[in-house]
């Protein structure tokens, strides 16, 4: 898929959220489209049901903020792990009773407009032509003002390892973009995607869409 085409589909996705949202104010869902790749490449059996499984973490996520959103993104991974079997294990089981190790990655993206949005011109008494203001980014021209809402782009990256030969045995990425800020549910809609096929999911990239409460 060619990048003009990618930014077409988008555009075309954020105006029809945009008709939802006005059209039904008051709809409790949304449906999120996630751009997902996933490999995998089992040397054993996948897990079985209730098999056990810890999170590791990278140095630089177990400390000060990171180490607070780490625990925020393994506490919203646990329910969706439970529905292919795996079970987090507990503090106090033996090293060989938990055969699985997964690990979470993730990051942010904010960014002051979507980014099909051309740039504006600048008044000259106005430098830089925009002013943060809440969640949106006021653009002035001349006597008129409007509102364009921030854009923001959200990536996760999930391994699954086997901790008894040490070999990463399933990776999967996934990404979610759109004009809401970071929230418990869009990151759980990430989790979603990015598992979604677990153990065997399709080759290649491919597009999940998850419904998901409303931000």
């Amino acid at each position: 898929m060619n990048a003009d085409h990618t930014m077409a589909r988008r555009a075309a996705a954020l105006m029809a959220l945009a008709a939802a949202v006005l059209l039904g104010g008051c709809a409790s869902t949304v449906r999120l489209e996630h751009e997902v790749r996933s490999q995998a490449a089992w040397t054993a059996a996948p897990p079985a049901a209730g098999e056990r499984y810890r999170f590791e973490r990278l140095p630089s996520q177990r400390s000060g903020d990171a180490e607070r959103e780490q625990a925020m993104l393994e506490r919203l991974a646990e329910p969706v792990l439970a529905r292919y079997g795996l079970q987090r294990a507990e503090a106090s089981e033996a090293v060989s009773a938990v055969p699985w190790a997964v690990q979470i990655v993730a990051r942010s993206v904010r960014y002051p407009h979507a980014p099909w949005d051309p740039p504006e011109p600048r008044p000259a008494w106005l430098p830089h032509g925009q002013v943060i203001l809440g969640r949106g980014v006021v653009s002035g021209i001349g006597l008129h003002w409007t509102l364009r809402p921030p854009y923001y782009v959200r990536e996760l990256a999930l391994t699954v390892r086997d901790r008894r030969s040490g070999e990463v045995v399933f990776e999967s990425r996934a990404v979610q973009d759109g004009p809401w800020a970071d929230s418990e549910a869009l990151w759980s809609a990430l989790l979603q995607a990015a598992l979604d096929g677990f153990p065997s999911p399709p080759t290649g990239a491919r597009r999940v869409v998850i419904e998901s409460p409303r931000p």
